[in-house]
């Protein structure tokens, strides 16, 4: 590991380590196909689905998602949420139009879906993904995280047996509420992520196919998984 890397991952480490008090939200992804969460040019957002934790978390929360049981219940994603801007302004500022997971616009206060937008490109979602007058535009976004995607394992099951527990259990929804225990096991989870991948992506997409709707809440994936 190099210098700057070493130095990297001494600030994330201390990051996580002051923050060990901050809201854990824990949830299995149905749809990894690049949407949502959305890792591109440096920057995490999650902009589209689940939209009860991007209202809810806030600044210095930590987000752990998991794939859902075709997916093998494999880690996807870590993050920190470091920036959660005002409602509607990720679809207002131009530092964002072109981000893949930016996929609606404003016609005279009303949000439409981008004519070539990525996702979501087959059924209408923007009640959940952003209310029809932009009202539910709760925008998350992390450039302190780790983005496995396919790349991501099980792993984790072997060293920390609460989160194993959880994860096999978890059915609709998300976590956030956990015992002494499994924080413990989520921070260590993470610190040791941080510590061995200096790099924040480690892998694609598990799925290229973009139609997969990650508002469903079934923890049945949308697509076929291809490893």
């Amino acid at each position: 590991m190099s210098g700057s890397q070493n130095g990297k991952y001494r600030l994330c480490k201390k990051t996580i380590r002051k923050n060990m008090n901050a809201d854990i939200y824990i949830y299995k992804l149905v749809a990894d196909n690049g949407g949502a969460p959305c890792a591109w040019r440096g920057l995490l957002s999650l902009a589209i689905c689940k939209p009860k934790i991007r209202k809810s978390a806030q600044k210095k929360s930590l987000i752990f998602g998991f794939g859902a049981k075709c997916y093998d219940e494999r880690l996807i994603y870590v993050a920190k949420v470091t920036a959660k801007p005002e409602v509607g302004e990720y679809y207002q500022n131009p530092a964002y139009a072109k981000r893949p997971d930016c996929i609606y616009h404003d016609v005279s206060g009303s949000a439409e879906r981008k004519r070539f937008a990525r996702f979501h490109n087959t059924t209408d979602e923007r009640k959940k993904d952003v209310g029809l007058n932009f009202e539910n535009a709760f925008v998350l976004l992390s450039k302190n995280f780790r983005y496995f995607g396919k790349s991501g394992t099980a792993d984790y099951k072997e060293h920390f047996p609460a989160i194993k527990n959880l994860i096999e259990g978890l059915k609709r929804g998300h976590r956030v509420n956990h015992s002494a225990e499994l924080r413990k096991e989520l921070i260590s989870l993470a610190k040791q992520l941080w510590r061995k991948h200096p790099r924040k992506v480690l892998g694609a997409p598990t799925d290229s196919n973009r139609t997969g709707v990650c508002n469903k809440e079934s923890p049945g994936c949308t697509v076929k998984a291809s490893h």
